[in-house]
């Protein structure tokens, strides 16, 4: 039985510590994302998909920043929002590289406000 307890809180750990890597950098959350999930979008599709991903991604920021510093708001931001603010920018990058490929102009650049958002909230 207590064999069985700490595999499961090594498990756990592991788990956790995999999750954190992910949302650490843009080739660790692109992995989330299927490559060419945008492929069959014109460029009006990829607006629109670009701009509801911009949308939730200020709303996981806002949320991330209100949780608060302490542990107990790392925690909760770490379990509840890091995952879908990851799969979200690995999904940003994959628009970004697709509107390129099919030379759309308006999906938000990598170097704009509204297309890269804020790395220090997810720190």
């Amino acid at each position: 039985m207590r064999r069985l307890r700490g595999a499961t809180t090594l498990g756990g750990v592991l788990v956790a510590t995999a999750l954190a890597g992910c949302t650490s950098g843009d080739s660790a959350s692109s992995f989330l994302v299927a490559p060419g999930k945008y492929v069959l979008y014109n460029c009006t599709q990829l607006a629109e998909a670009a701009e509801t991903n911009s949308k939730r991604q200020r709303e996981l920021e806002m949320l991330m920043t209100k949780a608060g510093p302490n542990s107990g708001g790392a925690l909760v931001s770490s379990i509840a929002y890091e995952p879908e603010y990851a799969q979200l920018r690995g999904e940003m990058n994959e628009l970004r590289k697709t509107a390129a490929d099919k030379n759309c102009k308006f999906v938000p650049a990598a170097g704009s406000p509204a297309g890269r958002t804020s790395d220090t909230i997810v720190r």
